[in-house]
């Protein structure tokens, strides 16, 4: 007597081509063991799987593996039985929509900006940092020299970690003039990499896989 085992969780038929029954010792009859069924299932075509159903076989789709995505760029994979890819599925991930490809280039363009404004400036061999936290610290060193009266400062570290002595608050002075005159230089390239993007997005006479083409090409630099 052949049998079929049917798996214990989905239910599923485990091996289509069955086996033989094993026998009883006792009474050298073939004996159809729990979790198994002498009740041959049906053939499956592809993304169908039998499922035993208490009684009998029943043949529901099985899909389950498969990755798919949606138009707006969702990944999914399907786990469970009788669930079906719905019929806008897309075989292969969608390009990214422009609108995110543009923005993610506006954030990388910031980023740029940031990274280079942060490395700051160098004055008389001494590089002083352009980020906001350390622009605020010269300012404060800066009002305390100017309430002490103060033309030099005893120790001055700078943003290499390398300290200088009596070194002269006006040194001080033209470097935070000289990284806000830099940082208004950054901004303003950076608002010229934004409105290349936005140029791209507005042309009319470009394609969509052009514009795509375009913003890809888009990358930080100072020249």
């Amino acid at each position: 007597m052949r049998i079929w085992d049917i798996h214990p969780t989905d239910r599923t038929v485990i091996d289509p081509a069955g086996r033989e029954a094993p026998l009883d010792p006792m009474r050298q009859q073939s004996r159809i063991p729990a979790g198994a069924t002498s009740v041959e299932p049906p053939e499956t075509g592809e993304h169908e799987s039998a499922r035993w159903a208490g009684e009998a076989w029943e043949v529901v789709s099985d899909w389950r593996g498969h990755v798919y995505w949606l138009a707006d760029g969702s990944r999914h994979e399907i786990t469970e039985l009788g669930k079906e890819p719905p019929v806008d599925a897309l075989d292969e991930e969608p390009p990214e929509p422009l609108a995110d490809l543009a923005a993610r280039q506006r954030i990388a363009i910031e980023s740029a900006r940031k990274a280079a404004e942060a490395e700051g400036i160098r004055h008389n061999d001494i590089r002083y940092a352009g980020d906001p936290e350390n622009r605020q610290a010269i300012r404060e060193a800066l009002e305390a020299a100017e309430d002490a009266g103060m033309q030099a400062f005893n120790r001055w570290k700078d943003s290499d970690n390398r300290f200088h002595v009596d070194h002269p608050v006006a040194d001080v002075w033209a470097a935070l003039r000289a990284i806000a005159t830099r940082r208004s230089q950054l901004i303003n390239r950076e608002g010229d990499f934004v409105a290349q993007i936005d140029a791209i997005l507005g042309d009319e006479d470009l394609s969509d896989d052009e514009k795509r083409e375009q913003l890809e090409a888009i990358e930080w630099s100072e020249a």
